[in-house]
Parts: structure tokens; C-alpha cells; sequence
């Protein structure tokens, strides 16, 4: 008896085992790009890697924000400080990722050079996803670009603007989602509406936010047209970090978003 039980007891170990571990690996500062900023000299970007012990998971590559000129994959203030974790808790893998910043970006003709730079960031991440999807466990084949604030503009210019970033310069194979929070609209081809992206796109947006106002997420669910799919959180402004409503609401919305998409 005593055996069986023992028997019963490794093979329910080993059963557990094999399933996702809540045991979380943090992998910080690899550099993925070396590249000249906006002033010509040598930078090199960074990226953290949080994944839990399974392998081939979905990855979230994660932009932060700070208006192009301040920020970083790490900042405190970001939506990053606690989507990482409660993404793997989900069983994704979650990539936070630095780049050109410039804090000039407002000067006349700076603008489409620093959202161009950025990305181009962007693009060369998901290269590095590819590149090194075995090492990390990462499914190259079910990644999801998700930004906030000026973040969430690049990623939805880099992905629906065919204009910003020749066809040449960035293979979108592989994406499955995209999701734009307290973003802003296409500032390229949105008037044509000539994107040729597939993904759809999760818009989610506080109907308080004074700094990039929900005219401009309703304006980027119209340039997206069948696309995108919008969510207002009653009352919420441009952050998330304040209180356990908008975390949870943050949470909940991308994760739902992100199961129906990387399951298809």
C-alpha cells in the first residue's frame, strides 16, 4: 500500500511538473540593437525578459511610454511594473524593450524621424524574438505588440503605416495582435487607411485622459476600421498605475484580448 501511494505521489509530481511553473525568470539588459541616436552617436538598446519555467509561449513585446523623449523598459511609473508578472501568471512570456528616445522630438521635421527610429526598434525586437524564440521559449509565431502612451503609438504606426517603414525594412510575420493603451492615432497613411496589417488591434483608453484625449482613440478605431476593438474605463485618466480598478481593468482586458487572439 505504502508503495502505491509513494508511486501515486511521483507521478503526480511529475504531472505537476509539466505544467506552468509559477516559478519567474527575469532576464535583464540584453542588448538586441546597436545603432546611432538622433544626435549620431553610438547607442546600444536594451531589453528584460520575464518568462515563467514553459516553453513555447506566446510573447508580449512590450513599448513604454514617456512621450519619445523620457521612459525606459523598467520605468516605475509604467504600466510594465505590474503587467510583466500578471502576464506570465497567464502564461505568456513578456519582453519590455527600450528605445530612441529624443528629447527634440517636437522641433519641426524631428517628429517622423523619432517615430520612424523608434520604429525601427521595434522592428529589430522582433527580430531578436525570432531569432532567439528556442533559447527563451518564445512561439515566434504568436507575438503581440502592446504599448502605452507614446509606446502605444509606435506600435500602431510601426504596424499600420505603410508609409513609415518600407516593406523591405520590417518582416510583420508572426504578429497576432496589437494593443494600443492611452495611445493616440495613425500619424501616417490614416487618412488612406492603407494598411495592410492584419492583426487586430485592442484599443483601451480611460475616457478621463487629458493627455492624449479619447477623440484620439476614437479617431484610431475609425482609421483601423474592422480591426480594432475599443474599451473605455469609466473615469480613468492617462495612467494606470494609481489604484487596484485600473490595473484590474488593464489586466483583465489584455489578457482576454490576447487568449482570443493567440488562440486562433
Amino acid at each position: 500500500m505504502k508503495r502505491k501511494l509513494l508511486l501515486l505521489l511521483v507521478l503526480l509530481t511529475a504531472l505537476y511538473s509539466c505544467g506552468t511553473s509559477s516559478r519567474i525568470e527575469v532576464i535583464k539588459d540584453i542588448t538586441f540593437s546597436e545603432c546611432k541616436d538622433c544626435n549620431g552617436d553610438d547607442v546600444k538598446l536594451k531589453l528584460d525578459v520575464y518568462r515563467p519555467d514553459s516553453k513555447c509561449l506566446p510573447v508580449i513585446l512590450w513599448v513604454h511610454g514617456g512621450g519619445m523623449c523620457v521612459g525606459s523598459k523598467d520605468a516605475y511609473w509604467d504600466p510594465v511594473s505590474f503587467l510583466a508578472e500578471a502576464m506570465i501568471a497567464r502564461g505568456y512570456i513578456f519582453v519590455s524593450m527600450d528605445y530612441r528616445l529624443n528629447s527634440e522630438w517636437e522641433k519641426q521635421d524631428a517628429f517622423k524621424e523619432t517615430i520612424k527610429n523608434a520604429a525601427e526598434d521595434v522592428s529589430t525586437a522582433v527580430e531578436w524574438i525570432r531569432s532567439n524564440a528556442r533559447k527563451y521559449g518564445m512561439d515566434s509565431e504568436k507575438i503581440i505588440l502592446a504599448g502605452y502612451s507614446s509606446g502605444a503609438e509606435i506600435v500602431a504606426n510601426y504596424y499600420y503605416s505603410n508609409s513609415l517603414l518600407d516593406d523591405d525594412e520590417s518582416d510583420k510575420s508572426g504578429i497576432v495582435a496589437v494593443i494600443s493603451v492611452s495611445g493616440n492615432r495613425l500619424f501616417y497613411d490614416g487618412e488612406r487607411n492603407t494598411s495592410t496589417g492584419k492583426a487586430p488591434c485592442m484599443i483601451i483608453h480611460g475616457d478621463s485622459d487629458d493627455i492624449n484625449p479619447i477623440s484620439d482613440a476614437e479617431l484610431l478605431c475609425s482609421q483601423l476600421g474592422s480591426k480594432a476593438r475599443m474599451v473605455i474605463m469609466p473615469g480613468n485618466g492617462h495612467t494606470w498605475t494609481e489604484t487596484d480598478a485600473s490595473k484590474s481593468f488593464l489586466i483583465d482586458n489584455m489578457s482576454g484580448f490576447i487568449a482570443d487572439t493567440a488562440s486562433r
